[in-house]
């Protein structure tokens, strides 16, 4: 959908029913007016998949958050669009916003869909998968909750799986190596789709809360 007259992220922070820039829990079943489980895309891009399972899953909660101004912009304006009532977007890195968002148990699911490689490894300290950020996802999980991240990059993917299976709270949902190669039970974001008809390899990774 090409879409016209984006909405203002003045707009947006004047208190826009769809749009969160908070540091606190805003009390998510007060805001969507019903106790449907959460899920949470953490960097959400242009929205097209967190748009989509919210359309295939009318019965969950969908949030995303991200911090780039115009993608947020073009995200809530195709919500207003499509008349999309299970979607809330917030604001912010989520590093330092999913403590404050939301409490213990609370997220059903989680997905992290090409997290920013950093490939330089004087940058490696930016990535955003580390044991610390683990931690804080775990905790918000509820038991049997599931976290599901994807990258097109090998050495990444194996630093995430060390860090993943050192987290005493999660459990591998995969084989041994904690890869697979294909997830064809959600949709598939730009980039998913441009690195698989580019011909590269894409690593999934799933775990689950114990």
């Amino acid at each position: 959908m090409r879409l016209k007259n984006l909405i203002s992220f003045e707009e947006l922070a004047q208190g826009h029913p769809l749009f969160f820039d908070i540091d606190t829990n805003p009390g998510w079943q007060a805001v969507f007016g019903n106790d449907h489980p959460i899920i949470l895309e953490i960097g959400f891009g242009n929205g097209n998949f967190l748009i989509e399972m919210a359309l295939r899953h009318p019965q969950h909660n969908f949030i995303g958050l991200d911090f780039y101004h115009k993608g947020i912009r073009k995200v809530v304006t195709k919500i207003e669009k499509l008349d999309i009532g299970n979607v809330r977007v917030a604001y912010g890195d989520a590093r330092e916003r999913i403590p404050h968002l939301f409490g213990d148990n609370e997220i059903q699911e989680i997905f992290i869909n090409f997290p920013d490689p950093w490939p330089k490894k004087k940058h490696h300290k930016r990535r955003l998968i580390k044991a610390d950020f683990v931690r804080q996802l775990s905790d918000r999980l509820r038991p049997g909750g599931k976290l599901h991240i994807a990258t097109d990059f090998e050495s990444y993917a194996e630093e995430m799986v060390d860090i993943l299976k050192a987290e005493p709270q999660l459990t591998n949902l995969g084989d041994k190596q904690a890869i697979r190669h294909t997830r064809d039970e959600v949709p598939k974001t730009k980039y998913e789709n441009f690195f698989i008809k580019s011909g590269k390899t894409i690593f999934y990774l799933d775990f689950s809360r114990k």
